[in-house]
């Protein structure tokens, strides 16, 4: 998946569980204690499902600051803009 989509995910999944009237709905005629238990177990799939996207998102943030990404931005990107500047000044100016 790509950055893009996961972060999204991860946001719908942190506004169903602030969802305050999923849990009027749950808790409508239910004592306190199974409530809670009732809550725990409706939001443990959608807290595995975050625990695994907040996963994969570190591993693509840490992939796109690889070794060999910042050499290709710090090295390789500064000789191509240097190398296109330089053409076109000696093309317009001489």
């Amino acid at each position: 998946m790509r950055l893009g989509k996961i972060e999204n995910g991860i946001l719908e999944i942190k506004k169903v569980l602030a969802d305050k009237e999923r849990e009027k709905r749950m808790a409508s005629g239910v004592p306190q204690q199974a409530f809670e238990a009732e809550r725990a177990q409706a939001n443990r799939p959608l807290l595995e499902e975050l625990d695994t996207l907040e996963t994969e998102r570190g591993f693509k943030i840490e992939q796109r600051n690889s070794f060999l990404w910042r050499a290709v931005w710090n090295v390789a990107v500064p000789i191509i803009v240097s190398t296109a500047t330089a053409y076109l000044v000696s093309r317009f100016v001489f």
